[in-house]
């Protein structure tokens, strides 16, 4: 314990260009989607502020005279990027060299997220624009790119503040422009879009959800290689012509369960034609279950009621803000929790690095994972915001074992709207907002049931937290684990 207390005492004390490295965050940024051939583009990159939003008039796009530089991926603005927060837009530039062996394959270019709107050119030919803060995108440049040659990659990010955004609690230190790793990665012509798994202790099985990028035009074979089965497993399907999924059991013998103690993780080699990933699950469910003797209904981990010690995590860092200096940092974070006594965090209001949700799966610890707020009114352009990034922090982090919990909302955080009654202005919580609160929670229910759905907009008073079990029933989360 007292190296760990050093080790973060040091680290914090450092200085930020004695921390940052050539490649800071050199690991893969998801290992539970994992390609063989990617690039990792994190470091120095070429920088320059568009405080007059001239850039696009001008075409920056094809510039070569950005005169600063910025420690990808820290956003502008923390000290780990190097780089003081004077404007709302900004460029990126550097030379990228994509190896000859990608011939053949298609290439994409992916930001694990980019805080608010990216645009991407390679030798100033437009890739792609994104909208969006907290989760990964990609462009494909396959048509664009001259394999084994060097090219000039730049990117725009447009963060002007806008209302009906996901801001969180930024306050503590804004996620301006890229702030997760940035990557190259080739795929198959038909290509893995997301795998997922959900398990069935009592059957002894998963059943393997894989969404393809787009229907096939004809039958595709696709095969799932679980290295660390008792035994190995390996299993073949067809995936029929002008499908985009395919949902398949698998059987898992003699499974060895996903535990706060024994959090044993299932690795998985998903291959489609020429597409190739690595991912893993857990064999682990999430229920609600009478305390036993009791009829205190508690969350339950495998069938087991779990008393639940939980901290509110703001998943920030003094010096990087929304990123993390490093991985072992990620992972001294889960296991400081551990080692007071938590056996779970709540990330407030913050899509987290998918590394640290890594490490959570790895070590045992619970996670509640929350959709970020905006700060202003609840109109259309914030739902769709809100609805967006919903679905995609299920998409991406289906998998983690880890994660018990989605909260839609944390409690009326940008749900009231300004209405004038009489001669007075007032926030009100709209019962057209309460509505679509609603059907936020069915919408998350039907992208994953498996899981607890949490609205805080609802609170049944202030010390509790409303939730919905997985069986569709409204609970309230009482002090450390129980429901009423």
């Amino acid at each position: 314990m007292s190296f760990i207390r050093t080790f973060l005492f040091l680290l914090l004390c450092t200085p930020s260009h004695l921390i940052a490295q050539n490649i800071p965050l050199p690991e893969h940024p998801r290992p539970d989607f994992e390609r063989p051939q990617w690039q990792n583009l994190n470091g120095y990159w070429q920088f320059q502020f568009d405080s007059k939003n001239t850039g696009l008039q001008q075409d920056w796009s094809q510039s070569n005279n950005f005169d600063q530089k910025i420690l990808v991926p820290f956003p502008w603005g923390s000290a780990l990027s190097e780089v003081k927060d004077e404007a709302d837009i900004a460029w990126y530039q550097r030379s990228i060299k994509v190896d000859a062996s990608w011939s053949g394959k298609r290439t994409f270019l992916v930001i694990g997220a980019s805080d608010w709107e990216t645009s991407a050119w390679l030798d100033g030919k437009l890739v792609g624009t994104h909208q969006g803060g907290y989760t990964p995108f990609s462009f494909e440049i396959t048509d664009h790119v001259k394999y084994g040659q060097d090219q000039k990659l730049v990117i725009r990010v447009d963060d002007l503040r806008r209302d009906f955004t996901l801001y969180g609690k930024q306050g503590y230190g804004n996620a301006r422009g890229i702030w997760q790793t940035i990557y190259l990665e080739a795929r198959g012509s038909n290509y893995l879009d997301a795998v997922h798994f959900r398990p069935d202790i009592a059957k002894g099985m998963a059943t393997v959800t894989a969404y393809l990028d787009q229907q096939t035009s004809k039958d595709l074979v696709i095969e799932l290689e679980i290295s660390n089965g008792n035994p190995s497993i390996k299993i073949q399907k067809t995936v029929p012509a002008h499908s985009k999924k395919i949902s398949f059991d698998v059987s898992i013998p003699k499974a060895r369960l996903w535990t706060l103690d024994d959090p044993y993780l299932y690795d998985v080699l998903v291959t489609l034609g020429g597409d190739h990933l690595k991912t893993y699950f857990g064999m682990r469910e999430i229920s609600v279950e009478n305390l036993p003797g009791t009829d205190y209904p508690y969350i339950a981990l495998n069938g087991q009621p779990v008393y639940l010690q939980l901290a509110l995590d703001q998943s920030y860092h003094p010096e990087g803000f929304y990123t993390f200096p490093s991985d072992q940092f990620m992972r001294e974070e889960i296991e400081l929790s551990k080692s007071i006594g938590l056996n779970g965090i709540r990330t407030h209001v913050k899509i987290d690095i998918p590394r640290k949700l890594y490490w959570a799966d790895k070590l045992g610890l619970l996670v509640m994972a929350d959709v970020p707020n905006s700060w202003g009114q609840p109109d259309e352009l914030m739902q769709k915001e809100a609805e967006y990034h919903l679905r995609q922090m299920i998409k991406r982090d289906f998998n983690h074992p880890s994660i018990f919990s989605w909260i839609v909302f944390n409690e009326t955080w940008g749900l009231t709207t300004k209405v004038t009654q009489g001669s007075k202005e007032q926030n009100q919580y709209l019962p057209e907002t309460q509505d679509w609160v609603a059907s936020m929670y069915y919408l998350a229910k039907s992208l994953d049931p498996t899981r607890l759905v949490e609205d805080n907009s609802i609170c049944c008073g202030r010390v509790t937290r409303k939730l919905i079990s997985t069986a569709g029933m409204p609970i309230c989360l009482v002090g450390n684990g129980k429901v009423t």
